[in-house]
């Protein structure tokens, strides 16, 4: 039974890391929705429900990277404010050992190591999965609404134009700009047409801009350009330009535990052996890594318990910096070992446990030092 002391200071590290983890996963998701949906929602692309539907279903898979990092932060936070208002003191002279102090923080960092094993291998890929598949999908739903009235597009590649009214699927008064850079006026192309007409052609997987009625200008690499005029002419603009391909396909990044499992029996049926080592080494690598990245808790705890105690500093500033950095170099040794994948000799599978040891080590030094004192 715990100590009312030891439930005191794990509702202290509970909070702490509830806080921390909670502030990560904002910026994480925040950073996603910067780059892939707030374009979109400003746009009027997508709406509302849309928006809030992804975030949600993207929060499991930052929650991935926000607990090793909120449990740290919490633990440099608690244990500084601890030490810098004597209270550790005080608890060492009151006879109760350094271990007695942070079991709760032990127990709460293992439970969280299972949880992030849980969301690494399960929770985590279906939630990336949901995210990307939702923004595929969005181009199916909806093609026509990547078109808006009013405004330059500049959304597809080589194509510059301006619908002044849209009303479903007629458009009036356009203006279309083929772009070439070859061309000394930078245009390969220029039509006006009072009427169009726009469809998604789903064997392209294009938006199709027929222009009716329409006159312009052709440049043959030349500022003075050629009149034109016809009766009808379709544009094709190309969607996969805009959110990728239009069928999902799922990264071995992106896979479950037993979607892993499966793909590495199927290696093993690989003829050419070269072949089947790689891919043997390059799924055996995504499931290390992922068990790594989850016990990356435990190793950032124990190395953040005794440079708590010894900064003895309570200002937040101060441990959010400290803990941002000891887990930027956890992860870029991790990163750094991944890219070892390409030789698959090394044994990059093994050797992204590395950062554990270097970790655990540097840990094991620092609490021996902590203990003396």
């Amino acid at each position: 039974m715990p100590s009312l002391l030891q439930r005191y200071l794990l509702r202290q590290f509970f909070f702490a890391t509830l806080n921390t983890v909670l502030l990560f996963v904002f910026v994480l998701i925040a950073g996603n929705a910067m780059k892939d949906i707030l374009p979109l929602l400003a746009s009027g692309k997508i709406e509302w429900s849309f928006f809030f539907d992804t975030m949600l279903h993207l929060i499991p898979s930052m929650v991935a990277y926000s607990l090793p990092l909120g449990i740290l932060t919490a633990t440099l936070l608690v244990l500084g404010r601890l030490s810098s208002q004597n209270e550790l003191i005080a608890m060492k002279a009151s006879g109760l050992s350094l271990w007695y102090i942070i079991a709760p923080l032990l127990l709460l960092a293992s439970l969280s190591t299972i949880f992030t094993l849980l969301v690494n291998f399960h929770w985590g890929p279906h939630s990336i999965v949901y995210y990307r598949k939702a923004l595929g999908n969005l181009i199916r739903q909806k093609p026509l609404s990547f078109i808006q009235e009013g405004t330059f597009v500049k959304d597809f590649p080589g194509y510059l134009f301006y619908i002044e009214k849209k009303h479903e699927n007629a458009v009036e008064n356009c203006w279309l700009w083929e772009l070439d850079n070859r061309q000394e006026s930078g245009v390969n192309l220029f039509l006006h047409s009072q009427q169009g007409v726009l469809r998604y052609d789903e064997k392209k997987n294009a938006i199709v801009l027929t222009l009716l009625k329409g006159s312009g200008e052709k440049y043959n690499g030349s500022i003075d350009g050629q009149a034109v005029s016809f009766e009808s002419t379709d544009i094709a603009l190309p969607l996969t330009t805009m959110l990728g391909k239009e069928h999902f396909h799922k990264k071995v990044g992106y896979m479950t535990l037993s979607e892993l499992r499966r793909e590495r029996k199927k290696a093993e049926t690989i003829p050419h052996p070269p072949l089947r080592e790689r891919s043997k080494i390059l799924l055996q690598l995504e499931i290390q890594k992922n068990a790594v990245m989850s016990f990356a808790v435990l190793s950032l705890v124990l190395i953040a318990i005794p440079l708590g105690m010894k900064l003895s500093r309570a200002e937040t500033s101060a441990n959010i910096v400290l803990a941002i950095g000891l887990a930027l170099s956890f992860y870029f040794i991790v990163m750094a070992i991944s890219w070892l994948e390409s030789v698959p000799q090394y044994r990059p599978d093994f050797l992204v446990w590395l950062p554990h040891l270097l970790f655990q080590g540097l840990a094991i030094y620092l609490f021996r030092r902590a203990l003396r004192h």
